[in-house]
């Protein structure tokens, strides 16, 4: 079975499934055509009736050593012409038993062939086989198969280990054949194995071996590469096992004879067990060289030569390191078009990215140490793994080097991921740009955006492109972005190459929230070279009603199962926690993945049912989790009664040393010293470090009974999302959790199945049946003289689907776990959302009046691979967040903050108003100015902002734009609902110069041609650069809200173009009050408003984050280039906007409710529900209703996607 072309975890085939019904129905015809209707099926050839073959074999290659003066044709391996190779088996049956001649040894054979062959006529390049019993004068039987037993090792099976047993007869067979070609360590041999029957034929070794190949590729191509089909059902009932000697064991019985066991490996074992250490310099390479190779690498590929330095070895490793880190450090500077931390598009092509993680100032302390370079898996295997570990040198007799095998055939020896894939999950791609506080650690993966063009140019089998990999969750292996630290890390740790490699996969699974999981697998069953699988990707298993699953029968008499063993193991956090999770009836997060795979358990346990069982006795429930500050440290006094009795207990008790009294003393005094100045010092900011105990009176739990968890940053909070998205929901898109229980099944001996694969049993309750299946990830294989069977390892996973049957039934939606910011976290956030706002608007009671934060909705721009301006468009990303305020319940914090205050901020303290304003640069580009043309129409229109609600809700304060007449007049001093614009023209009609911020000096300053202050002093005049500048502005189209009051008497003012300043929004005191913080990033043109404030009642209903960021760059590219591109921006508009019918378990869901309710703008639709009719209508239905009957979700989607038409 080629496992490379066969997608990991799918459904085992309709004709294997068809074939092991017949198996259990008691037939067996190896000939039959298992979905044929016309076969006459005939049950009366019992499969007992069936004895096992088995075969060993190995061949050699013999040459003639020559003089390095030699001039013939020298093949690999050294040697004259390509001399000849023999084929030596066990139990072929070709022997010519009990033959009495006598012959000269095989070395005598050999030495004649050579001095024969060589000369004048050559040897020809036949591959020969060598029979057994050549010399008998004793007439014994041939040498022969015993047993053989094989089983796979490795977590999913990726290894294999094989003995053999076997018995040798003829002492001169022992001597010239078994012991010098078998019984050697580093031999390779090759086993045969599986049943007896006329229709199953055996290859023949001599005619599939290629004298002047010996890497044997085209062999293993050829007996391995061979897919089950109907008509070669036969591969399934026969097996060939390949791998070099490690071990071996002779004893001479009382008859002569003498009984060996040898022991081979799979060949891709070699791979793994290679020490990492300074002998064959790969710790030094990982170590200390890795990075500059990479460097080296990039500059090759740019075009530029790396020059040597001979004094470079002065330097320190550490020295070294940070040169080449400040190298790719200031290459990534350079390019302002790209959001932080996710991986540019260039980065993609070349396989190396550098993570930087600040743009300039950033009050974040020691994040420049935690940037990192980082390098697709697919440069990480050719570039490192394949070059400086898997390579294979051929050398001619003089030690010259003939050719160096390296390659990526799934046959070779070698690492070969070209068809692997891994999870791919929105969550924790969206992570990668959020904003890295100093309490985050470095990830040890990074995924790209897209990977249709990228370094790894060969796609694994079925991939079409990104947007369909994203669609099924994953992504190819080569294009996942590993961090070179954890690389070299890996390395420096281990003795060996496996576990370099675990080290690296681990690091990944604990970074990735436990979603990620790759595992080392094996290619095809030639086991030679190494691949991996992130058992989390899994196929679209069970997506039609009707699928049929293979279901082993262990009940009936006619049962191909010998045996079967279901056990559960237990949790690594013991007994208590099994006890304790037994009695939850909610579903619950814990922080160790075992221990929810355990709940999942306790679920599934029991039948759909309104009742909650409990066992006796009670031993009560899960406590919730301690914290430092909880601690009541007065539990820990004992009375003296109880003193009393320890030291009953005790007996004498030790004498305190004489200082002890005093040394208490003094620490008394010193605890009251601190509390006392404590009281008298209040301090605005906490000493606690970052990841400090959180405030104890949050709530842990919401009204309904749901745990709330608290992150101390985005990331953490996002990665907690991607937790609880995989592993709790229960949807198609969730992860199938992996449950404390094994099933081992003893079957009659088969090939039919492999790693991954999956089935059930007919013994299971019905309530089990289904909800489980059981996946394959060992099979072992054992042969005697009369029996072949083969034993599956299984592990029992839950369907995703079916994560939410709790006891009280209860869907895992309703009880979701909610997550949250951490008041330290809330604070921050708050506190920054207000930085760029002008100090004279700024409120510094914000966030002392902030009582929660809640991201609501995110968006992200497409990103652009093929662009039709010059200059790169950028890709934009956007977070909604609610800000809650509440000066009433928060007045505690508002005092403590009041106290901290400098003289200035106590001028502009108010509980009742919060601004926003521009930050203006000092010299305005091109992209700041167009984005500040853009955001003023966004904010001063209809589009955003409900101004008539605005205007109807606040009779006295009326929404009206407003000329900012002074700079620095405090925010407790102005109007709520004022809008401060920068017009271009003053009220008579010119070039607005008035006031201190004014549209000539603010707006158009910075474009003049000489000394601002030098040409202020001569002219009001507009000069040649300022000219177009204003020119632009003047033609640029503005559409004002009406319901936004214009001042009397001002009227030439908007004629032009006004600029947004500033608005200033009212704070309810007794309510909460909850504001939308749209939150902009991904470019520094953003910097002149990246944090927008709208009372939410007043932002515009439909209003997504997607379509807001959409609409932003299109707007702004559009302004910035002033070239028209609406043509452009519709055709991305018409890709792929999302499925219209799914619901809040959709990963990619435009609105949080799911794409199902949406009512704007969907693709080229007016709304989701006009793009499910335009889906039906192009299927023939006329309802979608009558569409949706017809077909399940899986169908929906394939068809959603086989019609981009429509979109």
């Amino acid at each position: 079975m080629d496992l490379s072309k066969k997608v990991f975890g799918a459904n085992v085939s309709k004709e294997i499934i068809k074939y092991f019904d017949d198996l259990q129905r008691g037939g067996f015809d190896v000939e039959l055509n298992p979905l044929s209707e016309t076969v006459n099926r005939d049950y009366e050839t019992y499969l007992g009736d069936r004895t096992p073959y088995a075969r060993m074999w190995t061949a050699v290659n013999v040459r003639e050593e020559v003089e390095k003066s030699f001039t013939g044709p020298s093949p690999q391996g050294g040697g004259k012409n390509f001399g000849k190779t023999y084929v030596y088996s066990i139990n072929e049956n070709r022997e010519g038993s009990y033959n009495p001649n006598e012959l000269d040894s095989l070395t005598t054979q050999m030495r004649s062939a050579f001095e024969t062959g060589f000369g004048s006529n050559p040897i020809s390049f036949d591959v020969n086989y060598r029979p057994q019993l050549d010399n008998n004068q004793f007439l014994k039987p041939t040498a022969g198969i015993t047993s053989i037993n094989s089983k796979s090792e490795g977590a999913v099976g990726a290894l294999r280990r094989t003995t053999v047993n076997f018995i040798v007869h003829n002492k001169q067979d022992f001597d010239n054949i078994f012991l010098p070609f078998f019984l050697k360590p580093g031999a390779t041999v090759f086993v045969d194995f599986g049943w007896s029957d006329k229709a199953l034929s055996l290859y023949n070794p001599e005619s599939l071996i290629s004298v002047d190949n010996p890497s044997m590729n085209d062999f293993y191509k050829r007996v391995y590469d061979t897919t089950l089909v109907e008509k070669d059902i036969k591969k399934g009932l026969q097996t060939t096992l390949t791998g070099q000697v490690t071990k071996y064991d002779v004893t001479v019985d009382d008859k002569g004879s003498f009984s060996c066991t040898l022991e081979f490996v799979s060949s891709n074992y070699a791979l793994l067990d290679k020490t990492v250490s300074d002998d064959n310099n790969l710790k030094f390479i990982f170590k200390n060289a890795i990075e500059e190779m990479l460097m080296n690498y990039y500059l090759n590929l740019t075009g530029i030569s790396p020059t040597k330095d001979n004094d470079v070895e002065l330097l320190s490793v550490s020295e070294r390191k940070k040169l080449v880190r400040d190298f790719f450090d200031e290459e990534t500077n350079l390019n302002k078009n790209e959001t932080l931390g996710l991986v540019d598009l260039s980065s993609i092509k070349a396989g190396v990215f550098y993570q930087n993680l600040i743009d300039g100032a950033n009050d974040e302390d020691r994040l420049d140490e935690k940037e990192s370079l980082y390098m697709s898996y697919g440069l990480f295997e050719d570039l490192f793994l394949n070059n400086f570990i898997s390579f294979w040198e051929f050398t001619d007799d003089a030690g010259e080097l003939i050719n160096r095998e390296k390659s990526d055939e799934p046959f070779s020896n070698s690492f070969s991921s070209q068809n692997s894939y891994v999870r791919f999950d929105k969550d924790l791609l969206d992570l990668q740009s959020l904003k890295f506080r100093s309490s985050d650690e470095r990830t040890s993966f990074l995924y790209p955006e897209i990977w249709d063009d990228s370094y790894n140019k060969t796609k694994p089998v079925g991939n079409k492109d990104t947007e369909d990999d994203k669609i099924k969750r994953r992504i190819p292996l080569r294009d996942l972005f590993i961090s070179v630290p954890t690389i070299s890390e890996a390395f420096e740790r281990s003795t060996n190459v496996n576990d370099a490699l675990e080290f690296i996969f681990d690091k990944i699974y604990e970074d990735s929230a436990n979603i990620i999981n790759i595992k080392m697998i094996q290619n095809n069953e030639a086991q030679t070279s190494i691949t991996f699988q992130d058992v989390n990707v899994e196929a679209d298993k069970f997506g039609a009603d009707n699928e049929d699953i293979l279901t082993f029968d262990l009940t009936s008499g006619n049962s191909v199962v010998l045996n079967s063993d279901l056990k559960f193991e237990t949790p690594k956090a013991g007994l208590s926690s099994m006890i304790a999770i037994g009695n939850i009836d909610n579903l619950t997060v814990f922080d160790e993945l075992e221990l929810i795979k355990f709940n999942f358990l306790n679920a599934v346990s029991t039948e759909n049912r309104k009742f909650k069982v409990q066992h006796l006795p009670f031993y009560g429930d899960l406590p919730s989790k301690l914290k430092a500050i909880d601690v009541n440290f007065d539990k820990f006094n004992f009375s003296q009664e109880q003193i009393g009795e320890m030291k009953t207990l005790i007996g004498d008790s030790p004498s305190a040393p004489k200082n002890t009294q005093d040394r208490y003393n003094t620490f008394i005094e010193n605890r009251k010293a601190k509390i006392a100045e404590a009281k008298q010092t209040p301090s605005s900011t906490s000493n606690e470090p970052e990841g400090a105990p959180e405030n104890p009176n949050q709530p842990t739990e919401t009204d309904d009974g749901r745990q709330i968890f608290y992150s101390d940053s985005e990331r953490d909070k996002r990665l907690l999302d991607a937790k609880i998205n995989n592993f709790v929901s229960s949807n198609e898109n969730s992860i199938s959790p992996v449950m404390p229980i094994t099933l081992s099944l003893k079957l009659y001996g088969n090939n039919f199945l492999g790693i991954g694969d999956f089935f059930t049993v007919n013994f299971l309750p019905k309530h089990y049946q289904d909800r489980v299946y059981f996946q394959i990830v060992g099979v072992d294989h054992s042969i005697e003289t009369s029996m072949w069977d083969t034993t599956y390892t299984t592990v029992m996973r839950l369907k995703s689907t079916e994560k939410y049957s709790t006891k009280v039934n209860t869907k895992s939606a309703e009880k979701r776990p909610k997550t949250e910011f951490s008041k330290t976290l809330t604070d921050k956030i708050s506190e920054e959302s207000h930085k760029g706002t002008m100090p004279s608007l700024s409120n510094p009671l914000l966030s002392a009046m902030t009582k929660r934060i809640v991201e609501i909705d995110r968006g992200t721009n497409k990103i652009i691979t093929k662009s039709p301006i010059v200059s790169e468009i950028p890709k934009l990303s956007v977070s909604f967040l609610q800000h809650t305020y509440n000066p009433k319940e928060r007045s505690n914090e508002i005092e403590k903050t009041s106290v901290t205050l400098n003289g200035e901020e106590k001028g502009r303290i108010t509980k009742e108003k919060l601004a926003i304003s521009v930050s203006m640069p000092e010299v305005y580009s091109v992209g700041t100015l167009a984005y500040h043309v853009v955001i003023s129409n966004l904010l001063m229109g209809d589009d955003i902002i409900d101004w008539e609600k605005v205007k109807k809700d606040n009779e006295k304060f009326k929404p009206k734009f407003a000329v900012p007449l002074n700079a620095t007049l405090p925010i407790r001093l102005l109007k709520p609902n004022f809008i401060f614009i920068l017009p271009r023209l003053d009220k008579n009609g010119e070039i607005n110069k008035e006031n201190k911020i004014n549209y000539k000096d603010s707006i158009l300053g910075g474009w003049d041609n000489i000394d601002k202050a030098v040409w202020e002093a001569f002219s009001d005049e507009l000069d040649e650069n300022e000219k177009p500048v204003d020119e632009k502005i003047k033609n640029t189209k503005q559409n004002l809200s009406t319901h936004i009051i214009k001042p009397d008497g001002q009227s030439l003012i908007f004629s032009s173009f006004v600029f947004f300043h500033s608005i200033v929004w009212r704070i309810d005191q007794e309510n909460d009050t909850d504001f939308i913080n749209i939150k902009i990033s991904g470019h520094s043109d953003v910097s002149v408003l990246s944090d927008i404030h709208i009372p939410k009642k007043y932002f515009k209903q439909g209003v997504t984050a997607q379509s807001f960021i959409d609409r932003l760059r299109r707007d702004y590219v559009t302004q910035r280039e002033n070239v028209p591109l609406d043509d452009y921006f519709d055709s991305l508009q018409r890709e792929n906007p999302g499925f219209p019918f799914t619901g809040p378990n959709d990963p990619n869901k435009i609105i949080p409710e799911g794409n199902y309710y949406v009512t704007t703008q969907f693709g080229s639709h007016s709304s989701a529900a006009a793009a499910r009719k335009a889906l039906a209508a192009a299927y023939g239905f006329n309802s979608y209703n009558a569409y949706k009957s017809g077909r399940n979700t899986e169908k929906r989607k394939q068809d959603w996607l086989d019609r981009p038409a429509i979109w």
